[in-house]
């Protein structure tokens, strides 16, 4: 549910799964800093949306701010669009340090998807509570990873 979802990443378009991996690699691009933790996420999400690595480390490196809100307009499913927030929530909150150029870029992507700032409070909540619960997982079964 919270990493990538094969299911879910299906039902997309070619053009939405595009949309979400710029958008998402967008969020990195934000900060100018990508962390080891961010950039587990984003070989996943590689992975998962059939992206070679080096596309992503394109898109990051070209992230245009406008170009990338007029391309969140186009995800006009309010399904989908919440999906897109609970992926860069996950991504934003995956570093130990959640920059407020990151807050600003998730939420101007969910106004541009017609979100409410209340909705993405409450996702970015959850999604902190997940990787709470996944990092005592982990050290309670004694694992590098676990999700």
């Amino acid at each position: 549910m919270f990493y990538p979802d094969k299911n879910f990443i299906n039902t997309l378009s070619a053009g939405e799964k595009f949309i979400f991996v710029k958008i998402i690699c967008g969020l990195v691009a934000a900060d100018r800093q990508v962390t080891r933790e961010e950039l587990l996420y984003l070989k996943e999400l590689a992975l998962k949306y059939d992206v070679e690595s080096e596309s992503i480390s394109t898109m990051i490196k070209t992230a245009d701010h406008e170009a990338l809100l007029k391309q969140a307009r186009l995800i006009t499913d309010r399904q989908k669009g919440l999906m897109l927030i609970k992926d860069l929530c996950m991504v934003a909150n995956l570093d130990a340090d959640l920059a407020d150029n990151e807050i600003d870029y998730i939420l101007d992507v969910a106004e541009a998807m017609n979100i409410e700032p209340t909705i993405v409070k409450d996702i970015n909540a959850v999604v902190n509570e997940y990787l709470a619960v996944s990092q005592k997982a982990r050290i309670l079964l004694e694992q590098d990873n676990w999700t």
